[in-house]
């Protein structure tokens, strides 16, 4: 966070590699600078040879701004960093220092956040959308993307099929954001806008063949969750699929690390955040009546929850 935040990666790929030219350049001292940098080396994000800083190959591509794969706009603030110093008192309270589902909070957090996720995410996004396209591209397909953010889990289905009909809701203000990444990637054309909380949104009856949420039932947590799941269940159309891109712990929540270390982080963050088990999925789900759900391996290491109106 302090490299990006000081600009360290952009000042090297500008050049300066020596302490003594980057700390000229970010304003700053030669020892504290030497020292950041040497970390930075110990890390692997920087390599060294005779005082001569370099950019690893993964330091360039993802950590500077200009690259278009740059990550690392969520740790230009330090929001997250905040959030965990309070760890003990949201153990002990069960109340986060914010809550990030609550629009005021997420207006603010979630442009830096989805700059972010979009570029982490998008390579996955393209393997899920061949998954969901397959045998269906040349169908009229209507989609509904919930909480969209970037729309980075929408996106490759509007641009491997011009038959794709994608409704996204977010906040108002995050939608700015939205349609920046939509246009951006040109299919702004096969895209309708909903702004509002998506507690109270009116998602209608019958009308879509797919419904994502992308990341977002850890941060509602389980009550609404399980109303979200009722209307999703009615704005389906018969064989409908429902997608959920999530962290899924293990049944007995012994692992894997990730998605338990995570649910600490809606501790810290959300008033009613949790990660989630398969088989609470398939109960919600099932009450909903979306009763084929399946745990779906898109990719090593990644894997989603698709449910389907039979």
């Amino acid at each position: 966070m302090t490299a990006v935040q000081l600009d360290i990666f952009n000042s090297i790929s500008q050049g300066n590699s020596t302490v003594e030219q980057v700390a000229q350049n970010i304003h700053a001292t030669t020892r504290g600078v030497r020292m950041l940098l040497d970390a930075l080396v110990a890390l692997e994000f920087l390599k060294k040879k005779d005082q001569i800083y370099e950019l690893t190959p993964i330091t360039a591509t993802f950590l500077v701004k200009s690259s278009p794969d740059y990550v690392g706009a969520m740790f230009e603030i330090d929001d997250l960093w905040n959030t965990w110093s309070h760890l003990n008192q949201a153990i002990k309270t069960g109340q986060p220092p914010r809550a990030l589902e609550q629009e005021e909070k997420a207006t603010e957090f979630f442009p830096h956040l989805i700059k972010s996720l979009h570029a982490m995410s998008i390579g996955k996004s393209n393997l899920l959308a061949d998954k969901l396209l397959k045998g269906k591209a040349n169908i009229p397909l209507q989609v509904l993307d919930i909480a969209c953010g970037s729309a980075v889990w929408s996106i490759p289905l509007a641009e491997k099929s011009d038959k794709v009909i994608v409704t996204a809701q977010d906040f108002s203000q995050v939608l700015q954001s939205t349609k920046t990444f939509v246009e951006r990637h040109g299919v702004e054309k096969q895209y309708n806008y909903v702004a509002g909380d998506l507690k109270q949104v009116d998602y209608g009856e019958n009308k879509y063949d797919i419904v994502i949420l992308g990341n977002i039932v850890h941060s509602e947590g389980e009550k609404s969750s399980r109303v979200l799941f009722q209307k999703i269940g009615k704005a389906l159309k018969p064989h409908g699929r429902i997608v959920i891109i999530d962290m899924f712990p293990n049944n007995e929540r012994s692992g894997p690390p990730f998605p338990l270390l995570f649910a600490l982080n809606m501790l810290v963050n959300t008033t009613e955040g949790d990660t989630y088990t398969f088989e609470e999925y398939c109960q919600w789900l099932n009450e909903a009546n979306i009763t084929k759900v399946s745990m779906e391996e898109i990719a090593p290491e990644f894997s989603v929850i698709i449910g389907e109106v039979v």
